[in-house]
């Protein structure tokens, strides 16, 4: 397919990149869930959540990290949805999603992720947004559909080199081996907004999300596999990393942490595309910490798509917090 995709659809970019500018004057997500157009389709006899909300193109299709629904978007979708089309979706076995097959790997859940866009009419231009395990899975899906995606939004993301350099650096294993044996905690996210946590709560705690968490889980290693034998097109790239202070840089934590953000700069400078936001108020889940960023970042992606050189402002609260850009 033609990477222009018509000069409608490039009047439509600008416009949606036009939209941008707006996010200076608006308010933080309210607290209540911005559920969108709720729909459930049939993928292999099984069905699948996905809520959409806005107008334009391309479409912004949020995935989220490992054990996580949906509902992490929670914060940022109603902002989004005022720039173009947004859509977040339950990977099989989470939030509203029934239970999927295993391996529960990356190339599987791009598999469903890719029927389920079909089974919804949701064509393309898209623009994936990957939060941790999910920057992965969203990585792998650009690169199986290069002349679909116009651009790319990593949020903290996983690295394909991550599971080796831990487990050789620190000595620490971060991904189970096959005769690994190992216990799960279901957790949610703080800074949910309190009908989201009420919901989160209940569904991570249900036999289908702990047995996906598993599975995603055991499938880590095989996961990363996959991403790192794909090739990520020449696209525009928007890399967002934690960034908050570090207590104790010399314990084992802060080491750990230190080479997290380590593999965020490197992944960066093997794409000289990309434009790395670091969020300087944020630990793992920018976009509930730091939620105008992920929109922000979101912009700068739409802008450089329609070729708009002009800058994305950032609100007064989160321009005055330490977030650098290069």
């Amino acid at each position: 397919m033609d990477r222009l995709w018509g000069s409608g659809r490039i009047r439509r970019l600008l416009e949606a990149a036009l939209a941008c500018a707006l996010i200076a004057a608006m308010t933080h997500a309210p607290a209540e869930p911005a559920a969108g157009d709720s729909r459930w389709l049939r993928i292999d006899g099984r069905t699948m959540h996905i809520a959409c909300a806005g107008h334009g193109e391309p479409t912004v299709i949020l995935d989220a990290g490992l054990g996580d629904s949906s509902l992490v978007w929670t914060r940022v979708m109603p902002e989004l949805a005022t720039m173009t089309r947004v859509c977040r979706y339950d990977r099989a076995g989470y939030g509203d999603s029934e239970l999927g097959p295993p391996p529960r790997t990356s190339a599987t859940i791009v598999d469903e992720l890719e029927t389920l866009l079909a089974r919804a009419d949701i064509e393309p231009p898209w623009l994936p947004v990957g939060h941790s395990f999910g920057g992965w899975n969203m990585q792998l899906f650009a690169a199986r559909n290069p002349d679909d995606v116009a651009a790319l939004v990593l949020v903290d993301s996983s690295q394909v080199d991550e599971i080796e350099r831990y487990e050789r650096e620190l000595g620490v294993l971060i991904a189970p081996r096959d005769n690994t044996v190992f216990t799960l905690t279901p957790q949610i996210p703080s800074n949910l907004p309190p009908a989201a946590a009420e919901r989160a709560r209940a569904q991570i705690t249900n036999p289908a999300a702990m047995r996906t968490v598993y599975s995603e889980w055991r499938g880590f290693r095989a996961s990363e596999r996959e991403v790192a034998a794909a090739t990520l097109p020449d696209l525009p790239l928007v890399v967002l990393s934690r960034g908050a202070p570090i207590a104790d840089p010399d314990s084992r934590r802060g080491r750990s942490e230190a080479l997290w953000r380590r593999l965020q700069r490197e992944f960066v400078a093997r794409h000289p595309q990309a434009v790395h936001i670091v969020a300087g108020e944020s630990g793992h889940y920018i976009q509930l910490e730091q939620p105008a960023l992920v929109v922000h970042g979101v912009c700068v992606a739409l802008r450089r798509i329609a070729d708009d050189h002009r800058a994305c402002a950032l609100p007064a609260a989160e321009s005055e917090q330490r977030a650098a850009a290069r």
